[in-house]
């Protein structure tokens, strides 16, 4: 079993107008929703051995701060631009190529988490408690998938999901 577990970066600051969208940095209230959710994955021995991150600033600061808090100091981090422009199709393609890792966080943005769940849960039983399911900021949405290599990974072997909005916890 592996599983795919995607982040949505922590509350940006609204009042940010020095740049662009990409420069725009989180909020420390954004980052406490972060930390809650971080610390409850840890407490449920919840543990990722790759991340991939969309190279905007507020993703890196949300994966920054996310892998400090679950003492994940060693972690293979990977930026990728797929992440950030939209283009989840190449994103897909790069997953179903790798050759070992079992759980892989991604820390990005709306729409591409949206994506990803109605791409693999659309035609499962899961979809009727998902499909209007918000994914709101800080919060981790996990798909788990019943297959031994990356390049099996499809909408017909998702076993299971999990969404945590730190809001909740």
């Amino acid at each position: 079993m592996k599983s795919l577990s995607f982040m949505r970066h922590a509350e940006s600051d609204p009042n940010y107008i020095h740049g662009n969208d990409f420069d725009r940095p989180t909020k420390k209230s954004g980052l406490k929703m972060t930390q809650i959710c971080a610390e409850h994955l840890k407490k449920n021995n919840i543990r990722y051995d790759l991340l991939f991150c969309s190279p905007a600033l507020r993703t890196k600061q949300t994966s920054s701060y996310f892998l400090s808090v679950m003492n994940l100091k060693t972690i293979e981090v990977i930026y990728d631009y797929n992440l950030y422009e939209g283009c989840s199709e190449n994103f897909l393609l790069r997953v179903r190529n790798l050759t070992k890792y079992q759980d892989i966080l991604v820390v990005t943005h709306e729409p591409q988490i949206l994506f990803f769940k109605d791409f693999f849960l659309s035609k499962t039983d899961f979809w009727a408690k998902t499909k209007d399911l918000g994914i709101v900021t800080s919060s981790v949405f996990s798909i788990n998938f019943d297959i031994y290599m990356w390049n099996e990974i499809n909408e017909s072997n998702v076993q299971s999901y999990k969404f945590l909005d730190p809001k909740l916890l």
